[in-house]
């Protein structure tokens, strides 16, 4: 598939390009991202770089991942990265640590949550690590329902920490469901 360019009130999502690699870096270096994201830790410019010209375009063009940089405004500086995987039909995002608490990540997901289901997805689902309640506050905020907690579904090494997830159907509603851990 060619990329897509998605638009809210407040943002631009685009894709991820090499003037990134750096913020990219940055950002994914905050120590968060060790404990509730699967980034690899230590996480180094390699990563960065083989993220935007590997992993991003090969999603897009094999229709497996799409992947998106969320920006203010077009060809303006990353904020954060959303993604949305085809199989199982996932969602992920970060956000870097200056744009946090700004409404930006639950703008985003719902933009792309949007596209996901006109395209004709059915289930789209989430995860992620216990005590991540940034990220579940997103999932609450977008409509998911809560499903519960197992382990979480791919990790960086042997282990694999608990996950809370949680899903939404596309005929659902969007509005915040009650069960969610506090």
């Amino acid at each position: 598939m060619i990329p897509v360019v998605l638009r809210t009130e407040r943002l631009v999502l685009d894709q991820p390009a090499e003037r990134d690699i750096p913020l990219i870096t940055e950002y994914c270096r905050d120590p968060v991202f060790e404990h509730y994201l699967t980034t690899p830790w230590p996480y180094e410019e390699q990563h960065a770089r083989g993220f935007v010209t590997a992993f991003v375009p090969s999603g897009w063009a094999e229709d497996r991942e799409y992947t998106w940089a969320i920006r203010e405004a077009e060809g303006g500086p990353l904020l954060g990265v959303v993604g949305n995987g085809v199989a199982p039909g996932g969602i992920g995002f970060w956000l870097g640590a200056p744009h946090r608490g700004m409404g930006y990540m639950t703008e985003a997901v719902r933009v792309v949550l949007d596209w996901a289901f006109e395209r004709g997805a059915s289930r789209i689902a989430w995860e992620c690590v216990v005590g991540n309640h940034a990220s579940a506050a997103v999932a609450r905020k977008c409509g998911f329902r809560y499903t519960g907690e197992r382990p979480v579904g791919a990790w960086r090494g042997a282990s694999r920490p608990l996950a809370w997830h949680g899903e939404l159907l596309a005929d659902d509603d969007r509005a915040e469901k009650d069960g969610w851990p506090a």
